[in-house]
């Protein structure tokens, strides 16, 4: 697994981790948060990181997202 580098540090990274990761899935890739390093830990192709990215913040803005409407 490679880990996605965190800027600053949130205190709900692991629910964050939850919803990428239910994004990720539809990618065939997986996020998980790692509590020891405080970093979510990206599993898959490293080119869908920012799709995965990008539609799990389409949640948070409440737009329909290809990914997570397929």
């Amino acid at each position: 697994m490679s880990g996605l580098e965190v800027k600053h540090k949130i205190n709900n990274l692991e629910i964050i981790a939850k919803l990428m990761n239910s994004v990720a899935v539809k990618y065939n890739c997986s996020v998980k948060y790692n509590a020891g390093l405080n970093r979510l830990d990206f599993k898959g192709d490293k080119r869908c990181r920012r799709e995965i990215a990008e539609a799990t913040i389409g949640l948070f803005k409440n737009q329909t997202v290809d990914a997570v409407s397929a």
